[in-house]
């Protein structure tokens, strides 16, 4: 244990972000760390590392998490980074970019910032938190999981936060990648494609139909000549959507020999 005072609870006054069913002040942070499975040798630094800068004198920053929340994004990209080179080896680079960026997005590590009950501990002033909206609540979240991780790293060594990393982060990859799909199938259909046939797709609107106030739309996705899925949808724009999602769900094989 360093020489810092053991601090067990909140200094009175302090609060959390959570509403009715918030930590109150004064709260244990023991009861935190039975939650991760966690056990600190100086809890000063979980208490730094859920702690506002607006919940600390202006002379007094490093007694915030902002520093930590640095040391522990880094240690989470390094880990994602390894982890996605091993996992996916077969996978470009654009994909592994795309993929690590949004591991590591705000809304990623606030949902598991949130899952954790970070977001209820975390101490901001309170004059300040009556400002915050739902995308403030969610940086707290995930910068308070960026700084946890550096203050395991720096209370319990590298092996310590790379193991609560791969236990509570690593896991979200497949759901991600998945998701990532999901939301931008037309970027995820280009990298395929590249990839496998040295192409670049194209898209072309094949029909049009209904009244003009309710156009309905077919679009088909090409490689070279081949036709690789269609979709159907009220834009040019959904449909086009529409037709990369089919092609990347295998509705149409990427190697198929189907023309327009």
């Amino acid at each position: 244990m360093s020489g810092r005072a053991r601090r067990d609870q909140w200094p009175s006054g302090s609060g959390g972000t959570g509403g009715d069913d918030a930590v109150p002040p004064g709260a244990n942070l023991a009861l935190l760390e039975a939650r991760l499975g966690l056990r600190f040798g100086d809890r000063s630094l979980l208490a730094r590392a859920l702690t506002h800068h607006s919940a600390v004198p202006a002379t007094a920053q490093r007694d915030s998490y902002d520093t930590l929340e640095f040391l522990g994004d880094a240690l989470i990209g390094v880990q994602v980074v390894e982890h996605l080179f091993h996992s996916y080896p077969d996978a470009a680079e654009g994909e592994l970019t795309a993929l690590k960026s949004e591991v590591v997005s705000r809304r990623v590590l606030a949902g598991i910032g949130r899952r954790l009950d970070l977001d209820r501990y975390v101490r901001v002033e309170t004059a300040a938190l009556r400002t915050f909206n739902e995308r403030t609540r969610d940086s707290l979240a995930a910068d308070a999981l960026e700084a946890l991780v550096a203050a395991i790293h720096l209370d319990q060594g590298r092996e310590a936060a790379a193991a609560f990393v791969a236990r509570e982060i690593l896991p979200v990859i497949p759901s991600v990648k998945a998701s990532l799909r999901e939301n931008n199938p037309k970027g995820t259909l280009q990298q395929h494609v590249l990839r496998q046939m040295g192409l670049l797709p194209r898209y072309e609107t094949l029909d049009e139909s209904g009244p003009s106030n309710d156009r309905r739309y077919t679009v088909g996705v090409f490689a070279g000549e081949r036709l690789l899925a269609r979709g159907h949808g009220t834009s040019i724009k959904d449909a086009g959507r529409a037709a990369a999602l089919a092609a990347l769900r295998g509705d149409l094989p990427l190697d198929a020999s189907h023309t327009a």
